[in-house]
């Protein structure tokens, strides 16, 4: 099939990216990544170890659960019912955190459901109208989606902290709720093309031997389980630096203060991973791509292990790490409809998505269990370079299709 020429996937798709990475900054995952600000206060409060924040966070595996099933749901019913619907209930979750948690397994409970709920905020939805629009600019579009947290964790950590430090841990989950409610939703309600909204593509090319709608045959596909292992172990590795990653720098000897400008470095990390990774799959083989983004990282915790000390090293360190924390979905969004196409995308990514939160779980609590076993985070770091090194071996024999150029989504033509 003939399409467009690239540069007009962006007269109307520069209004989806933009709507998408909004909700991408003020959803789950800026949840996700701020949370590890809420740790030593909450652990405090509520008598909980390390060990057991790890836990609690861990809980968000409940995505392994409702991410397939929001992506089966967004197949079917478009991206802006189940974005909204999702939306709404996360906000009332960080609220729930705000005012009614008062011990671990409150905390625990309102966790777990933020994790089977917020794929609907995240990139099991949001990247799904990126890949059915573009095609030509599908890795970058990916990567300003992307960036829209990466933003967003640079911006708003400073002023977290100082609410945090100010009004208490609560006002923090507050803080969230209402930048989801009054700041995300609203901005990508005006955004959002509105004739895209429940657009559900059916007749989209499709790369041969890819699913087709109803068909689950990607589970057979041993490209899906190589992307499932790299996914996997590059979740345990970052996840855990995530989840820890204020209490890791505070622990080499600096303040609070610093411990939220190495998330906002983090943050940057994470955008330019974003960024120059989506170009860099435009323009280049993705497989070695992938491969490059994914072993560069472990170079964060090899500087970490090295106990320095120097507040360059460390700020490095966690900007290296991020680097990947950014580039990962962009990656396996792009795998994903590459591979196996648009028609079914959300149901192949929500799996392999939510098959990823199982390593974010164990990420969580293997940082947190190091250290309180251990009393550093040394031997949960040296693990993550070898599964970073096993994770880029698993792109090697994965077979990436040739490009399919197709028309733009109907409804998003204006």
């Amino acid at each position: 099939m003939t399409g467009p020429s690239p540069d007009s996937e962006w007269r109307v798709g520069w209004r989806i990216v933009a709507a998408c990475a909004l909700a991408n900054g003020t959803g789950i995952s800026l949840l996700f990544l701020t949370f590890n600000m809420f740790v030593l206060p909450m652990a405090q409060d509520l008598r909980l170890s390390r060990s057991e924040t790890g836990l609690v966070q861990s809980l968000i595996v409940t995505a392994a659960l409702g991410a397939p099933l929001i992506g089966r749901l967004a197949d079917r019913y478009g991206f802006g019912l189940i974005f909204g619907v999702c939306t709404v209930l996360l906000a009332g979750i960080e609220l729930a955190q705000a005012y009614w948690v008062s011990t671990g397994m409150e905390m625990a409970v309102t966790v777990a459901l933020a994790g089977f709920i917020g794929g609907g905020a995240a990139s099991v939805v949001l990247t799904r109208p990126i890949n059915a629009h573009f095609d030509r600019w599908r890795g970058l579009a990916l990567g300003l989606v992307g960036a829209g947290v990466s933003i967003a964790v640079i911006v708003v950590p400073p002023f977290l902290q100082q609410v945090i430090g100010t009004h208490g841990w609560r006002a923090g989950f507050a803080t969230l709720a209402g930048l989801a409610l009054v700041v995300g939703m609203p901005l990508v309600l005006a955004l959002f093309p509105h004739s895209a909204f429940n657009h559900r593509p059916g007749g989209l090319s499709v790369p041969a031997g890819s699913p087709g709608r109803g068909d689950r045959s990607f589970a057979r596909s041993s490209d899906f389980w190589f992307l499932v292992v790299a996914n996997l172990l590059s979740a345990i590795a970052v996840s855990g630096a995530v989840s820890q990653l204020s209490p890791m720098i505070q622990d080499e000897g600096f303040d609070a203060a610093t411990a939220a400008l190495g998330l906002s470095v983090f943050a940057f990390g994470q955008l330019i991973g974003k960024l120059g990774g989506g170009w860099l799959l435009d323009r280049f083989e993705p497989r070695l791509v992938a491969i490059v983004l994914t072993v560069v990282p472990s170079l964060g915790y090899v500087v970490l292990l090295t106990g320095s000390g120097m507040i360059v090293a460390v700020l490095g360190a966690a900007a290296l790490i991020g680097l990947l924390q950014g580039a990962d979905i962009g990656i396996f969004a792009y795998f994903t409809a590459r591979r196996f196409g648009v028609a079914r995308y959300g149901t192949v990514f929500g799996a392999l998505h939510g098959l990823s939160w199982v390593g974010t779980a164990i990420g969580a609590v293997g940082f947190g269990a190091s250290f309180d076993r251990y009393g550093s985070y040394a031997p949960a770091q040296a693990v993550s370079v070898g599964l970073l090194l096993i994770a880029a071996l698993a792109f090697i024999p994965f077979r990436m299709p040739q490009r399919q150029t197709h028309e733009p989504t109907a409804g998003t033509r204006r």
